[in-house]
């Protein structure tokens, strides 16, 4: 089963991932490519840096796909992890503009959507937890926030879950992913 978590930068899909691996241990991430560098101070162990011509080599073999372009850089997951089905649980992120082929090629996806009224809380969180960006690459962000928030809206029949992510009920929501996903894994083992 691989359970995915859908929305823009910043909106928490990484506190929900490492909350859903401290309570589920045997989950494992897929790894995903990309041409853009490690994030100084950052480890990454759901991500493969690898070079721009390696990227495309294996785009080109069909080996990568779901292939975004952010900010000047590739991502991809590999073909064979979105494919591959049993008995263990996966997580993954698939941005919003891409669910739709995730699904046609693995329509057993679940899928939860993060989403927010509140740009000021994205910009907050990218100022702060990431550092790594110019004011101008944030702006970048909370533009393709608000498509990506869009997007999870216009297709919401295609997420198991749509969570609205603010200050004040952002335990909430961490919690409310984490139901909805023991909600799968019971009729999954049942």
């Amino acid at each position: 089963m691989i359970i995915a978590l859908s929305g823009p930068s910043g909106i928490g899909k990484g506190v929900v991932k490492q909350s859903l691996l401290a309570i589920y241990p045997f989950i494992t991430e897929l790894i995903w490519y990309t041409t853009r560098p490690p994030r100084p101070g950052l480890q990454e162990i759901n991500r493969a840096h690898i070079s721009r011509s390696e990227f495309e080599g294996k785009k080109n073999r069909g080996e990568i796909i779901l292939v975004q372009e952010l900010f000047g850089n590739y991502y991809g997951l590999k073909k064979a992890d979105l494919l591959a089905d049993g008995e263990k649980l996966r997580l993954t992120e698939i941005h919003p503009d891409n669910l739709q082929t995730a699904l046609q090629v693995n329509p057993s996806i679940i899928t939860i959507g993060l989403i927010t009224a509140d740009m000021s809380l994205l910009k907050r969180r990218l100022e702060t937890i990431r550092r790594t960006e110019t004011q101008s690459e944030i702006q970048l962000r909370l533009t393709a926030a608000r498509s990506e928030i869009q997007t999870i809206l216009r297709n919401r029949s295609n997420y198991a879950d749509v969570i609205e992510v603010c200050e004040k009920t952002q335990d909430e929501a961490v919690n409310k992913a984490i139901a909805t996903v023991a909600i799968y894994l019971k009729k999954a083992r049942s």
